[in-house]
């Protein structure tokens, strides 16, 4: 009867054993989303604040100088020169962003409305000829269409 006994007990704590090892796996596979999950949004918060600065940063400039933001505007040879590198600065950051809001669709919601304000000021830069050629052909082509819908 005692042979019996530890063998439905075995039997017992095997299936336990079994189904604990099932439970933690299950846990680890939780735990290992939840990580990832939230390692995404701190990215998302971090790559907002990282662009946020970086456009806060070109808004000074403009802001020290408003020339580089005047559409109509007749500028000197020098201030023809700030405003050249100026419109290659926010175009670029503009691209940087595009790219980001491929990646990260809920950026478009923040950063489309930027994209078309910028381009309004300064779309005749990017369309020269001299200055197309320093931008990716998607980029060029989404900024062609103007068409800044959150996807």
């Amino acid at each position: 009867m005692e042979i019996f006994l530890n063998d439905e007990y075995e039997t017992m704590w095997t299936a336990i054993s079994s189904m604990m090892g099932v439970v933690a796996t299950l846990l680890a596979i939780f735990a290992l989303l939840y990580s990832m999950r939230t390692y995404r949004k701190t990215m998302q918060v971090m790559h907002y604040g990282e662009l946020d600065k970086m456009y806060f940063e070109i808004l000074k400039e403009a802001l020290s100088k408003p020339h580089l933001v005047r559409k109509e505007f007749e500028r000197n040879d020098e201030q023809k020169a700030e405003y050249r590198l100026y419109a290659f600065i926010v175009w670029n950051f503009l691209e940087s962003i595009y790219d980001r809001c491929m990646l990260d669709h809920d950026l478009q919601k923040t950063w489309f409305p930027i994209i078309e304000a910028e381009r309004s000021i300064h779309l005749v830069w990017i369309q020269e000829k001299e200055n197309r050629t320093k931008f990716k052909a998607e980029f060029l082509s989404f900024i062609d269409k103007g068409k800044f819908e959150v996807a």
